[in-house]
């Protein structure tokens, strides 16, 4: 099955146990389905449709940040909520050691003259990681070990 398939099949169950959060959130994703398939015209595939869940995750994120700055519990909790139902169909991260191993693996392969060679790494980093790791925790973890490469700690 298919996540698309998945997700269509979620709707019709959130509607029918009457699950309003899931409900809301899952239509979202669906309705950012239909506007990429429209857009690209042609079928979402896999990635298309982990590309427009994580588009959703990256927004909940923001209210979330500015819901608690604002200090506004009642939003916080929902949007809190909706973040849950999408990161369920998201695949799983990788931990910060697993990560910490690849970035110490391309620092070796590579060879890194100095810090400005950060971006290149960086670059190729996220190539092989992308939807497996957090773009902001590749990154500290390479500017730890790029510490540690140049510092000689």
């Amino acid at each position: 099955m298919s996540l698309k398939e998945k997700l269509q099949e979620d709707l019709k169950n959130a509607m029918k146990a009457k699950d309003s959060v899931k409900l809301e959130v899952v239509r979202s994703v669906v309705t950012g389905i239909k506007n990429l398939e429209v857009q690209k015209m042609g079928e979402a595939d896999d990635n298309d449709v982990l590309q427009v869940i994580k588009q959703e995750v990256k927004k909940r994120r923001e209210a979330i940040e500015m819901y608690q700055k604002a200090g506004r519990t009642d939003l916080l909790e929902q949007e809190k909520a909706e973040l849950s139902v999408l990161e369920s169909y998201l695949p799983p991260l990788m931990s910060d050691e697993e990560i910490r191993q690849v970035v110490k693996s391309y620092i070796d392969k590579l060879q890194p003259k100095s810090m400005k060679d950060r971006g290149k790494i960086m670059g190729s980093l996220m190539q092989e990681l992308k939807g497996k790791a957090d773009g902001n925790t590749v990154g500290s973890i390479l500017d730890e070990e790029l510490e540690k490469f140049f510092g000689g700690g």
